[in-house]
């Protein structure tokens, strides 16, 4: 019995996000950005840089409505680089992952920010984003 309750209860809250997304708009399929990783780490910090410089440019322009595809290009770019990186110490790859998961906050804030069309939001998570590139860029003596 209480795992039928159980079971009709995650189901009611599944159903409701479901419902609560699509009613907002929302599909799931473009929360998430389409990005090709590069192989090398050089590489991968190549397509972040234009990313934020896209970045930049929609929120100078007040093109808010695509932020959160760049905003989720640099996750994934991000996350990848600890699988690229491994002539670098077991601690500096830590940090890189604890980097990785603020990233993966920011990226959500500035989807929030982007559809709220909240220009003083976006251009403050998009300064702590470039903080945390900067951070996570130090990590990697050789990047360009």
């Amino acid at each position: 019995m209480k795992r039928t309750l159980v079971k009709q209860f995650i189901g009611a809250i599944v159903l409701g996000t479901s419902l609560a997304l699509a009613g907002a708009g929302v599909n799931a399929a473009e929360t998430e950005a389409k990005v090709t990783i590069p192989a090398t780490p050089n590489g991968i910090w190549q397509a972040i840089d234009k990313h934020i410089a896209t970045l930049n440019e929609l929120t100078a322009q007040n093109k808010l409505d695509t932020v959160h595809e760049h905003a989720y290009a640099v996750r994934d770019l991000v996350r990848a680089l600890p699988s690229r990186s491994q002539g670098l110490s077991a601690e500096v790859l830590t940090k890189i992952q604890a980097n990785a998961r603020f990233v993966d906050t920011l990226a959500d804030r500035l989807d929030a920010t982007g559809d709220a069309k909240d220009k003083a939001g976006t251009e403050s998570n998009l300064r702590k984003l470039e903080a945390v590139i900067k951070q996570t860029r130090a990590q990697y003596p050789n990047a360009k």
